[in-house]
């Protein structure tokens, strides 16, 4: 196997650099990663400068390339340069220093390096634990990505999905199948003034999830159940859209 890694804490943290010592035992291993953390990108990409690849190191069957751009930035340039005669069989984001369950999918840069191997019909796999130290102890997330990965050669990924792995601080009781966690932020600033007395706003928070998902990541996590959630690219509200077209058909 040849497997692509990234992230958004960047090519020199330590879950990257611990992730990529165990995907050895598969195959070969090439990085790809911001040179700098880029956490919250999400989906971003760089438009309006160019990208830089830089090779930094190759020993044995693992390389590693930084890239200036996004975490997206980064799994575009690997395939559109690095993998452009053959494609991974496989695509990791992470590991993140942090967790991103519920509706972090939607602003995580970790989220947006795997489904962007997602939207190039990779099999694709991001990974997380619930601690933002800078050495965390990764053996726990590990270990289940070791599983997962497993779980993926085994039986193929369906069209347009991936998968997102949460790894909670302490030890996992197991593993939970499960949908991600539905809510939002609250308490999102807290407000303050800078060096001349001007107001600033620093950005911080905490999910609050909706009442109807108790059988979720979110919650699961907290209860220290590494939690594995199958994510589509297709958005649409199926379950609505015949109301919709009704809709739009009267208002015509």
């Amino acid at each position: 196997m040849h497997i692509l890694l990234s992230n958004d804490d960047g090519f020199r943290a330590a879950g990257i650099q611990e992730l990529a010592q165990a995907m050895l035992a598969f195959g070969q291993v090439t990085i790809v990663a911001p040179d700098g953390p880029r956490s919250g990108f999400s989906g971003a990409i760089t438009t309006t400068q160019p990208l830089r690849l830089k090779h930094r190191t190759t020993e044995g069957n693992l390389a590693v390339y930084s890239c200036e751009g996004t975490p997206v930035d980064c799994v575009k340039l690997a395939l559109n340069t690095l993998f452009v005669d053959q494609r991974p069989d496989l695509i990791i984001s992470g590991i993140n220093h942090g967790s991103n369950e519920g509706i972090c999918v939607s602003y995580s840069g970790t989220l947006g390096a795997a489904r962007e191997g997602c939207i190039y019909g990779i099999p694709s796999l991001a990974v997380s634990l619930d601690d933002t130290a800078w050495h965390p102890d990764f053996s726990d997330s590990i270990d289940y990505t070791i599983r997962v990965v497993k779980m993926m050669l085994e039986k193929p990924l369906p069209w347009q999905t991936m998968l997102s792995l949460n790894v909670p601080k302490t030890k996992p009781k197991g593993l939970k199948v499960c949908p991600m966690t539905v809510g939002r932020f609250v308490e999102e600033f807290v407000h303050s003034e800078d060096g001349k007395g001007k107001r600033i706003h620093w950005l911080t928070g905490r999910q609050d999830p909706a009442e109807d998902t108790k059988q979720a990541d979110w919650h699961y996590l907290k209860d220290s159940w590494a939690t594995l959630t199958p994510l589509q690219l297709d958005c649409t509200n199926y379950q609505w859209l015949e109301e919709l077209e009704a809709l739009a058909q009267r208002s015509a």
